[in-house]
């Protein structure tokens, strides 16, 4: 069992550059909680916010190029379709990527209430989320990132929230095919974008704080065929 880090230099280094890489693309508001003795299939989850659909999806990508560069790829991933929540799996941590209004609708925070957080040491403005609270939610909520990888089985049963009720899901096995992404579709803008209205001024940075050589050369989350994650592998 691992024990407790109580700052960022105690967490895995792998942890600490992917926090790096989230901040250096500009996501907001980052939480890393320890899980081991929570959750027991995995060590840590970091939690970051972005302010619009694509700001997520450069996030995600940040993170995913910059530990593939370091010999590092997830295991399994959820949400890449949406870019509302998503989830990159690690193995002994998880990355949630939330459209800050997800985040604030599920709340997984409180629902790890008992896992200890870790002092992070991040400046204020990045901590601040006070500039994401007036973001339209999405309508519909994208579904719940259940199952082992969020709750435990049955621990939402007779909820009054339909999104909730029952659900199991996993992380997806399928890798993402980049035939399925335009060139630009994350990064231009679309007049049906549900978000357009958004403010996006900060994220036409991400890319070069982020590593614009690493995303610029990266594959897509998921092209390595990562194995279906064992539930209890952690257990």
């Amino acid at each position: 069992m691992n024990k407790a880090a109580s700052s960022r230099a105690g967490l895995p280094a792998n942890l600490q550059r992917a926090i790096d890489l989230a901040v250096a693309a500009k996501g907001v508001g980052p939480v890393v909680l320890h899980l081991t003795e929570v959750a027991g299939y995995t060590d840590h989850a970091l939690i970051i916010s972005g302010r619009s659909d694509r700001h997520v999806g450069g996030i995600t990508d940040a993170i995913v190029a910059g530990l593939k560069a370091q010999g590092v790829a997830p295991i399994g991933s959820d949400g890449l379709d949406e870019h509302l929540w998503d989830l990159l799996d690690y193995d002994d941590f998880l990355v949630h990527i939330f459209y800050h209004p997800v985040r604030k609708h599920y709340d997984l925070e409180s629902m790890w209430i008992d896992a200890p957080r870790v002092e992070l040491d991040l400046p204020t403005d990045v901590m601040d989320t006070s500039g994401l609270e007036e973001l339209a939610a999405p309508n519909p909520m994208p579904a719940f990132r259940g199952g082992s990888f969020g709750a435990f089985e049955g621990e939402f049963d007779g909820e009054e929230d339909p999104d909730l009720v029952g659900i199991t899901g996993e992380l997806s096995a399928e890798p993402r095919d980049p035939a399925d992404d335009d060139d630009d579709d994350d990064y231009v803008d679309d007049a049906d974008d549900e978000f357009d209205d958004q403010p996006d001024d900060d994220f036409d940075d991400a890319a070069e704080l982020g590593g614009s050589e690493d995303l610029a050369g990266a594959d897509a989350p998921g092209e390595a065929d990562p194995a279906v994650p064992d539930p209890a592998r952690r257990k």
